[in-house]
């Protein structure tokens, strides 16, 4: 099964993906995730900003999902801590992200993800995540 496929079967089994609007699709070697804009996703309605909480639970999700498909599936992924840099205001439109797996061990996993709107090289929010990998199969 593809990396795509896994994400997708990952997305599927969680509510708040659909939440989200989240997606996956492929960019060349690599996988591009999609938060699709729904008006629940605006924090300031004066200036029609995303919420923060939507950015990060995109970008975790994000970040689960990913880890997950390279992984193989077959293993729980918990959130150790996060770390959100909130870069420039999110306007109300789809959001994109990239992961890039710093390190995957044994336990411990370090992930991180970018997220953009318009311009990949203008993000608007960067994370990192530890994530701790438990075995379902023991």
């Amino acid at each position: 099964m593809t990396e795509l496929n896994l994400i997708e079967q990952y997305a599927a089994a969680a509510p708040i993906a659909k939440w989200l609007g989240f997606s996956a699709q492929p960019d060349g070697d690599d996988i591009v995730f999609t938060l699709t804009f729904d008006e629940r996703h605006i924090g300031n309605k004066l200036i029609g900003a995303l919420h923060g909480g939507a950015i990060a639970a995109f970008l975790e999700f994000s970040a689960q999902a990913a880890l997950s498909a390279r992984l193989g599936g077959g293993q729980r992924i918990a959130t150790v801590n996060c770390d959100v840099d909130y870069l420039r205001s999110a306007r109300a439109q789809d959001m994109k992200a990239r992961v890039r797996f710093i390190r995957i061990g044994r336990r411990l996993a370090f992930v991180e993800a970018l997220g953009w709107q318009k311009d990949e090289a203008s993000p608007v929010a960067a994370a990192r995540f530890r994530f701790r990998l438990d075995d379902t199969e023991k």
